[in-house]
């Protein structure tokens, strides 16, 4: 009996024993932002921003932490000996765990990045909810850049990039979702686009959206037009603000505008294919908006010339869209995914490469103003 008591702690013990293979916190060094960019001798060049957590003085002589970050690069030739190279010359280990962002420069986009990427699907420590996004001229760059609201560079892009996520400027993208778009031949991606200093100061802002041909950027969209995109493909945040001119040319200017914010949004798509073969769109937008500022006043008495014009102006508006679209080749709208599930011969005749340019798009945007405020 007694045996079999001891016999039953060993086992107890073995069992509770902790695992061999731990990563302790204590030992990492995290990683906030990887940076992919090409140096002007076309070099990959690799970049991470960790926290630096430091004591600040406060007027009372009390002390605060605050987080602001350390940035790091290396020449490397992959991005898992960058990685090894940088590991050397800090202490503890790199660990990407808790990473937030993922910025790769223009020029570097205009290559591949899919192989940048590799490492972070096959390591299983990595953050799969890392935003990404197209930084123009050097990703690397904004790691240097003064934040706006938050000490902490990383922490401060990512609220930058939530919060037009939240306002319909920029798709919702992260390294999650990106696996999945970034291999399907019937549909390209789009992801943030970012600048330095947009508005003549040296601050990032987001300029619009990026336009990939299969895993290389193409082109690019605006603010508003990347706005007008997403409507297209269905993807509403919770607000989506227009301001459009649609009263001529008033001697006050600010009277020629009417501001407005979507509320409702009813898009429809079909897709068909003649018997040659040819590829046909309709796509039409119903958008139900909210009038949230027209200086000219009287809304109600007008409400049917403005529905009709401004009916027009998002029609043309869109067909620029995806005009810029098709000169990038970016099949945004998923287009070839829909032949490949109904219209699979067709699919298997096409030219898996330039298929999208040569889509007939037919598109209309129906404005429908719902509410425009206590004011009469």
């Amino acid at each position: 009996m007694k045996i079999n008591r001891l016999f039953m702690i060993s086992i107890c013990l073995l069992l509770t024993t902790g695992c061999w293979d731990q990563n302790l916190m204590k030992d990492a060094t995290l990683i906030q932002t990887i940076t992919f960019d090409q140096t002007d001798e076309g070099e990959f060049l690799l970049g991470f921003a960790i926290p630096n957590i430091y004591r600040n003085p406060t007027d009372s002589g009390q002390e605060t932490e605050a987080i602001n970050s350390e940035n790091l690069s290396t020449v490397a030739n992959t991005p898992r000996e960058g990685r090894m190279k940088l590991n050397t010359e800090i202490p503890g280990n790199l660990d990407s765990s808790k990473n937030k962002l993922v910025l790769f420069g223009e020029q570097f986009a205009k290559d591949d990045i899919y192989p940048s990427l590799d490492v972070i699907w096959r390591d299983p420590r990595s953050s799969l909810s890392a935003k990404l996004a197209v930084v123009k001229g050097k990703a690397f760059d904004t790691l240097s850049t003064q934040p706006r609201v938050e000490s902490n560079i990383s922490q401060n892009i990512l609220y930058l990039i939530r919060n037009n996520e939240t306002n319909t400027i920029i798709p919702e993208e992260s390294i999650q979702t990106l696996a999945s778009a970034i291999l399907d031949p019937g549909e390209d991606i789009v992801l943030p686009l970012l600048e330095i200093g947009r508005n003549g100061t040296t601050n990032i802002d987001v300029a619009g959206v990026a336009l990939f041909d299969e895993r290389k950027i193409s082109g690019t969209l605006s603010q508003v037009e990347s706005t007008l995109y997403l409507l297209l493909n269905n993807k509403q945040g919770k607000y989506a603000r227009f301001t459009q001119n649609v009263n001529g040319n008033d001697e006050l200017k600010m009277k020629n505008f009417i501001s407005l914010n979507v509320d409702h949004i009813k898009r429809k798509l079909n897709v068909s294919v003649n018997d040659r073969g040819e590829v046909f769109v309709n796509l039409n937008l119903h958008l139900k908006v909210i009038v949230e500022e027209y200086p000219i006043g009287n809304v109600p008495k007008k409400v049917d010339q403005l529905n009709k014009k401004l009916s027009n102006i998002f029609t043309n508006n869109a067909e620029e869209v995806i005009k810029k679209l098709q000169e990038a080749n970016c099949d945004a709208f998923g287009i070839g995914r829909r032949l490949i599930a109904f219209h699979h011969d067709t699919w298997k005749e096409k030219d898996k490469t330039n298929y999208f340019k040569d889509v007939k798009f037919k598109s209309k945007v129906d404005v429908e103003i719902i509410q425009h405020g206590i004011v009469k």
